[in-house]
């Protein structure tokens, strides 16, 4: 069966694409820095709590972090691979939220139990593996969960490991379940529906840990310095992404089916990928320089979580974003900025403004000024919604954008009245 297996592997497009990355992270990673500086910055990125906010640029430096990237991307790209499952928008979107926060939060140790418990999961409801393939790669969003727990500092190490991977299969286990209840509160409008579900995880989980007398302290490592080297990486990936896309298929049909996608609402499910091909990578390409190129003009940093915030938006370029429904979020975002007379170029501000483009479907559905004020709404709700969750949520602005959604489509319907659901 192996061997049958084997001999049907095939490399589609989306994956050589993410394996050339992948390996670019790699040669870079090794070209930038001694081999043994890499591995000693990587062993320190498995070995942190990874709570919120912890940048694994400055947690190891930028060689140990493409390595954890690209380690983590090539588990999931592998894996996918094997199990024979074709790239869509859904998947594509994925990687690169596994690529991206590699970045921050994410590495082998803590994915691995949760990935884990996700194939117990399918096994209980005999059920293909392949059919929770989505949920195996974004359930670590709540990896942090299992490196608090394994380096709690409060028993003897191996007692907290082996504690920390049983708690991330049992949330694995949960998670498809708990994932797939979630997207009916918001009706799709809230992108990151993982993260929502992940939230209302780590919230129960943080409250236990809490009353039990466990403090959990959120983190503040940011790095800073390197804006040169990533945006020159950034603006690289984004012309490959371009190219890509023109260069595989009519020229001019890919333009068209471009125009086609700055129609749509953006609202779950939305497979851009499915509908219009090798199109999607145009509009991620474009989304990946937008993004950069706002970051930087607001005075901001390119460090670990903004990189992770990019690659989100890059992902669901292939399900569900693009120019015309993000940029009214993040008008809405950065006006709350300015409303509350905090930094713009601030990471916590910067952040919370690329990651409000969750809501980018409310934005496509129903017009620019409800696209504001969303964008808004989530600047103001996302900073307080982390806490509940104990900073073990790495898509916590999928949390605070499931809050928004339930807060505002309501009143959509109150004051828009021709619009129907």
């Amino acid at each position: 069966m192996l061997k049958e297996r084997l001999a049907k592997l095939k490399m589609d497009g989306p994956y050589a694409f993410m394996l050339l990355v992948y390996l670019g992270f790699l040669l870079f990673a090794f070209i930038s820095e001694p081999p043994t500086g890499v591995l000693r910055g990587f062993i320190n990125i498995v070995t942190s709590p990874s709570i919120l906010t912890t940048d694994y640029i400055e947690i190891g430096g930028v060689g140990a972090t493409l390595l954890n990237a690209a380690i983590a991307g090539l588990a999931s790209l592998i894996t996918l691979i094997f199990l024979g499952i074709k790239p869509n928008g859904a998947i594509i979107m994925a990687l690169w939220l596994t690529t991206g926060f590699a970045f921050f939060g994410k590495n082998v140790f803590n994915m691995l139990p949760l990935t884990f418990g996700v194939w117990l999961f399918s096994k209980y409801n005999k059920e293909p593996f392949v059919d929770y393939s989505l949920a195996a790669l974004l359930v670590a969003t709540v990896s942090p969960t299992v490196s608090e727990i394994s380096f709690l500092g409060i028993f003897s190490r191996p007692v907290e490991m082996l504690l920390g991977v049983l708690i991330g299969f049992f949330i694995g286990f949960i998670f498809p379940a708990m994932s797939a209840s979630t997207v009916r509160i918001h009706g799709g409008y809230d992108l990151y529906n993982m993260g929502f579900a992940g939230g209302l995880i780590c919230t129960v989980f943080f409250a236990i840990m809490k009353n039990a007398g466990i403090n959990i302290k959120t983190a503040e490592y940011i790095s800073a310095g390197n804006n040169v080297v990533l945006a020159s990486g950034l603006y690289l990936i984004s012309g490959a992404l371009i190219c890509y896309g023109i260069f595989n298929g009519g020229i001019k049909e890919k333009f068209k089916n471009l125009i086609i996608i700055q129609k749509r609402s953006g609202r779950l499910v939305s497979d851009f990928y499915y509908e219009h091909g090798n199109s999607v990578f145009i509009n991620m390409g474009i989304l990946c320089i937008f993004s950069t190129t706002l970051t930087l003009a607001l005075g901001a940093e390119l460090n670990g979580p903004v990189i992770a915030g990019i690659f989100t938006i890059v992902g669901f370029g292939a399900f569900g974003k693009h120019l015309k429904n993000i940029t009214p979020i993040m008008m809405g975002a950065i006006f709350a900025v300015l409303f509350s007379r905090g930094d713009m170029g601030a990471p916590e501000s910067i952040i919370v403004i690329l990651f409000s483009t969750g809501l980018a479907p409310i934005a496509g559905k129903y017009g620019v000024i409800w696209g504001v004020t969303a964008g808004f709404l989530h600047f103001n709700i996302a900073s307080h919604t982390a806490y509940l969750s104990g900073g073990m949520n790495l898509y916590s602005n999928g949390f605070a954008a499931g809050f928004v959604a339930m807060f505002l489509l309501p009143m959509i319907t109150i004051f828009k009245k021709d619009v129907h659901q």
